[in-house]
């Protein structure tokens, strides 16, 4: 049974009392939580939490839909990010309530600064959105509408200020991802990711994020990669290891790109563009003194052998097992076991 309270009276939110001793709380009766006759490790609680869990349970448990309940549960998830329950709880009341969604999010992000990497926060702020703003409403405008609005504008403010203090923040990308995909506003996500890759040419999570914007989050079997954006994307890789050649995101990033949507280009268009950056003087040494390149290779040259027949593979395969002994013996000798592996499996590849 759902039990709907008026509450007439405000809450004290941030009351000294214990909410046995507050009257507002009078009616109810707790319930303690329940770990069995003999707990095997009881988590130990303060009395101020154990408490208002208490009062939590009794008030979730009568399905009570009232300001207090809902401010309870603001208490409890600020005490106890990770307590799902309440966060579930709290979007019921919410709804229950037509308490104001724009609101509820200038509350999201008042405490996301104790929380910023909690799983339940991140999920209820998208859930929130998708309430706020349909994005069938938005159907007919443009990109440059879309992101225009203010609901997209402050979410992608709100998550590119998290950005800024932790640029390789998990929770932040995926919401961004969300927030984007939801919307549409591709081309404008583009500009952003490059920015970021710009102000830090190791930020793997903007690499990724590239990624994503490009395929517009599309399988392997659904996004086309045509010459054109792959010689643009080659090129704008190549022009970021020119600036760190030892730093991993760029190599991962144009090698993981053609393997899985353009195979062939690897050795047609890429080879060609790293064996003339390793030639040019003024970043020779830089390049092929870097594990990622040689790994490049290796992962060119193999895909190429796959691509002929037995008979024409000798050379190819030479060229990838010079590699896999390269970076065993000098570049990564670290994972020099894994190299050796590598150069077995070239051998037994069909």
């Amino acid at each position: 049974m759902v039990r709907i309270v008026d509450n007439d009276s405000d809450y004290d939110e941030g009351s000294s009392l214990p909410m046995s001793q507050q009257e507002e709380w009078s009616d109810v009766v707790p319930i303690p939580q329940d770990d069995g006759k003999n707990p095997v490790c009881p988590i130990s609680y303060t009395d101020e939490y154990r408490e208002m869990t208490d009062y939590f349970r009794a008030v979730m448990a009568a399905g009570e839909v009232s300001q207090r309940a809902f401010e309870l549960s603001g208490r409890v998830i600020d005490a106890n990010a990770a307590h799902y329950t309440a966060w579930v709880y709290r979007k019921k009341l919410i709804l229950d309530l037509g308490l104001d969604i724009s609101e509820e999010l200038s509350w999201v992000s008042e405490i996301s600064g104790r929380h910023i990497k909690n799983y339940q926060l991140w999920h209820h702020r998208g859930a929130l959105l998708a309430l706020l703003l349909d994005p069938k409403s938005l159907e007919h405008e443009s990109q440059d509408q879309r992101v225009q609005n203010p609901a997209i504008r402050n979410e992608l403010q709100f998550v590119g200020e998290v950005i800024d203090n932790d640029s390789k923040n998990f929770h932040a990308w995926s919401h961004r991802q969300l927030v984007v995909r939801s919307y549409g506003i591709w081309d404008q996500e583009m500009a952003y990711v490059e920015t970021q890759i710009n102000q830090d040419v190791r930020n793997n999570s903007a690499w990724n994020q590239r990624y994503f914007v490009l395929t517009a989050n599309q399988s392997a079997d659904e996004f086309v990669l045509s010459e054109e954006v792959a010689d643009r994307e080659i090129g704008y890789a190549v022009e970021k290891i020119k600036l760190a050649p030892n730093n991993e995101s760029p190599w991962s990033y144009v090698i993981g790109l053609l393997a899985r949507h353009a195979p062939a280009m690897l050795y047609e268009r890429l080879l060609p563009k790293i064996n003339e950056l390793a030639a040019d003087k003024d970043y020779a040494v830089a390049v092929t003194s870097t594990p990622f390149y040689w790994s490049a290779l290796v992962d060119i040259y193999e895909k190429q052998a796959k691509a002929l027949s037995v008979d024409e593979r000798g050379g190819v395969e030479a060229f990838a097992e010079e590699a896999c002994d390269s970076l065993a013996e000098k570049y990564d000798p670290i994972r020099a076991k894994y190299w050796e592996y590598r150069k077995q499996a070239l051998r037994t590849a069909n």
